[in-house]
């Protein structure tokens, strides 16, 4: 995979250096699946971006079911309980997320205005257990979760789905699809499937550079707070 670090954690190094960044080969999903075109993905203020540990708030970091000290099986029935036998959503911290889905990357830039990100596992409600088309969704807003429709506050969203089969799509691939209220790309990487909507408004550029951007949500929840430059 490509390795080009982009951006540098203020005093400490850069311990994520070249991790999660995928190559910049993509599939159109508007041209014949065989069709392969490399994107030059621009750099610069043009882009919008930020840190994710700079002035973004975690809506669940103050939810805990025992990660530290619960086997996934068990952790996973706290978080099902949580919610209830109606939801398939349930709230979930980005440790409890990074526990019950380990190896699970999460992108380390966002759009300059979000300021807020909303996250829940997702639950098959005859099994209770993880959705495999989509086990964690993760929302970026530009105002308190909830507090406004999603078509005002919501930027961004990440699905993440459990690769179960061999989708044929190389590792190095990123699909990219026009849709009429932004852009959507998915790509494979470890042992998920990664879906990113980028609204209107988010340049082509800036989505290709988030997704290329991965890291493990694991790691990213131990920086904290820690400011990226």
């Amino acid at each position: 995979m490509a390795a080009a670090a982009l951006v540098v954690l203020a005093g400490c190094g850069d311990p994520l250096e070249g991790v999660g960044e995928l190559s910049r080969r993509i599939v159109h999903g508007d041209e014949p699946a065989s069709t392969t075109t490399t994107t030059e993905v621009m750099t610069g203020a043009v882009l919008d971006l930020k840190g994710i540990n700079r002035d973004v708030a975690w809506l669940n970091d103050g939810l805990d079911a025992g990660a530290d000290g619960l086997a996934r099986e068990d952790l996973l029935r706290a978080i099902w309980e949580r919610g209830g036998d109606e939801a398939d959503f349930v709230q979930a911290s980005r440790f409890e997320i990074s526990a019950a889905l380990p190896g699970v990357r999460f992108p380390r830039l966002v759009p300059g205005a979000v300021t807020h990100v909303s996250s829940q596992l997702v639950f098959d409600r005859q099994t209770a257990t993880l959705d495999v088309s989509t086990a964690a969704a993760f929302g970026l807003w530009a105002a308190e979760p909830y507090t406004v429709p999603r078509t005002e506050g919501q930027i961004a969203v990440l699905r993440v789905g459990l690769r179960t089969l061999d989708t044929g799509q190389g590792e190095d691939e990123i699909l990219t699809f026009t849709l009429s209220t932004g852009r959507e790309l998915a790509w494979v990487e470890g042992d998920y499937v990664y879906q990113l909507f980028c609204r209107t408004g988010v340049t082509e550029e800036a989505c290709f550079e988030i997704a290329e951007s991965a890291a493990p949500l694991s790691l990213l929840a131990s920086l904290g707070g820690e400011a990226e430059t």
